[in-house]
This record gives C-alpha cells, sequence and structure tokens, in this order.
C-alpha cells in the first residue's frame, strides 16, 4: 500500500496538461534525496515536472526532508510506502501512481536518488525518443565514476539502461499495465529486467530488438562513488559485488522462464525460483568469482529452506 502526500493534490493539476513524471526511487537516502530533487529541476528549469518520491521502508529523515521540499515546491509529492523494496516501489508507481495522478503522458523518467541528473538530461531524453519512433525507451550513460568512460561507451553502443536514470515511452507504461506487468519483488537487477521486457517488446517469446532503446549521448547523471580508505565503503562495495553476481544469476533463471511462459510466468517475488539455483554452475569471473560464489550459495539455501 502506499500514500501519495503534498501540500497539492497532483491529479488536479497533471490531468489537464503534458507534464514530465519523473519516478524517484528513494530507500533510507537522507543524505542525497535533496541533491537528487534539486538536480531534477536544474536541469531543465522550464521543464513541466512532476517528482513522485517513492519512499520505501524508510527508517531515516528521507520522508521529513521530501515532504518539507514539497512544501517549497508544490511540484514534488511524497509516495509512502511501507515495504522496503525498490521492484514494489516501481509496481506502485506503474500501477497506483500513474493511473491516478499522471495518466495519458507521452514520456515517464525513473530515476535513483542517490543520483544526480547533469545539465539538459531530461529534455535530452525526450528529444532522443521522439528521433527514434520506434523506441521505448531511453537509456542515459554515467557521467561520474572510475569506470565512466568504459560504462558509457558500452551503454551507447549496446543499446542499454541503468536504473539510475531513463525514460519509458508512454504507450509502454500503457502496454505494462494492461498487461499487469509487475517486476518480482526482492529482484536485484530491476533495471537489467525493464531493459529486457522492453527489448522483448514485452514478448519474451521473440528476440530482443536493440533498437527499442535508444541511447542518450547528450543525457548522464552522476553518483557518489565509493571511497577505499573508508572502512563502511568497503564493506558496502563487496556487498553491492554480492548482490551483483547474484542479480546475474538472478536473470539466468528468470530468462529461460519467461521466453518459455512469457509475462504470465513472472513470479510475485524472485525468490520462488531459487529452488532452480542447483542448476547453475560457478565459473571463473577473475576476482569476482568469491562473491559470486557468496551470491550462489546464498541463493541455494534461500531456495533449499
Amino acid at each position: 500500500m502506499s500514500d501519495v502526500i503534498n501540500s497539492s493534490e497532483p491529479g488536479s493539476a497533471t490531468q489537464s496538461r503534458a507534464i514530465w513524471p519523473v519516478m524517484v526511487l528513494a530507500h533510507n537516502e537522507e543524505r542525497h534525496i535533496d541533491a537528487c530533487l534539486e538536480s531534477i529541476f536544474a536541469a531543465d528549469p522550464d521543464g513541466p515536472f512532476e517528482v513522485f518520491v517513492m519512499a520505501n521502508g524508510c527508517t531515516d529523515r528521507t520522508e521529513e526532508i521530501v515532504r518539507a521540499y514539497g512544501r517549497k515546491n508544490p511540484r514534488v509529492h511524497l509516495v509512502s510506502i511501507t515495504l522496503g523494496d525498490k521492484c514494489n516501489a516501481w509496481n506502485v508507481f506503474i500501477h497506483e501512481t500513474v493511473p491516478q495522478h499522471c495518466a495519458g503522458q507521452e514520456i515517464y523518467f525513473f530515476m535513483d536518488g542517490d543520483a544526480r541528473a547533469v545539465p539538459g538530461s531530461f529534455s535530452a531524453m525526450e528529444r532522443a525518443l521522439r528521433a527514434e519512433p520506434q523506441a521505448q525507451a531511453v537509456g542515459v550513460p554515467p557521467a561520474s565514476g572510475r569506470s565512466m568512460r568504459h560504462d558509457r561507451e558500452e551503454l551507447l553502443r549496446e543499446r542499454g539502461l541503468v536504473a539510475n536514470l531513463y525514460a519509458l515511452r508512454g504507450s509502454f507504461v500503457i502496454r505494462c499495465q494492461q498487461l499487469g506487468v509487475r517486476i518480482p519483488l526482492r529482484l536485484e537487477g530491476d533495471d537489467g529486467l525493464v531493459g529486457a521486457l522492453v527489448k522483448w517488446d514485452l514478448n519474451p517469446s521473440q528476440p530482443m530488438n536493440d533498437l527499442l532503446i535508444a541511447p542518450c549521448a547528450d543525457a548522464g547523471f552522476i553518483f557518489e562513488s565509493f571511497t577505499i580508505s573508508r572502512f563502511a565503503d568497503v564493506r558496502a562495495y563487496w556487498r553491492r559485488m554480492v548482490r551483483y553476481g547474484r542479480r546475474g544469476y538472478e536473470f539466468k533463471l528468470l530468462g529461460p522462464r519467461l521466453q518459455a511462459g512469457g509475462i504470465a510466468a513472472m513470479p510475485q517475488d524472485i525468490r520462488e525460483i531459487y529452488g532452480d539455483s542447483d542448476r547453475l554452475s560457478l565459473t571463473w569471473n577473475g576476482i569476482y568469482t568469491v562473491t559470486n560464489w557468496f551470491a550462489l550459495r546464498e541463493m541455494r539455501a534461500i531456495g533449499r529452506g
């Protein structure tokens, strides 16, 4: 369940005109959420934004900060969700927030609460979507990070999509609603699945079409990089690498399932299919072999439980 909380009612302000809805995922982002929101409005000062912060399971000051921001800027709306799960928050936005408060728009933007948009990003994504009529989404490369150049080139070349910042065509969102597309709870690679669903055009039985994602070199996002000298960051980096290993294994289980059974085969919770993880094998992946081993061991333990 969710609750839209704001000093203004978004539904009355957004149904009669074209707007740019922005979904911002936020779980305990008190350190970053203010800068994230500031970056949205600074990126395109004349943009017709309506920002919905999907605060899921927050136990810090995130919701308090968003409420205060909304009092200053009524185009920012807090969506308070009890369950701390980014996939559930995405589902709530698509199936509850959009129909109630921002239906019928040509483009929807998606962003992580710990990222910041670079100037001109949203107008650039809109232009990219208009320039490629067949595209159903826009992928945006990073503008910071130690591996920025490599990650940027890879996303633009392979027409990828990452959760930090991307856009979906309005008609694609409508089809997700009509087909009841919901991302499985606890799925690590939510952006990977969204990108795959776009390239499958919501029909996993057919080959992927890279042209359904338009890469946007003129947009970008920045984020706070890990600092190896901080012990807390080292621990966080280790946990992230284990999650990345789990993400790869989850898609190895989920991909064939969807290709065989279509959208209807999507589990409600990704852990429902962890029982099949015994079929997966650990292969050499350099230094990440160790974190992959931990990820696979964790999945198998859950599957057997």
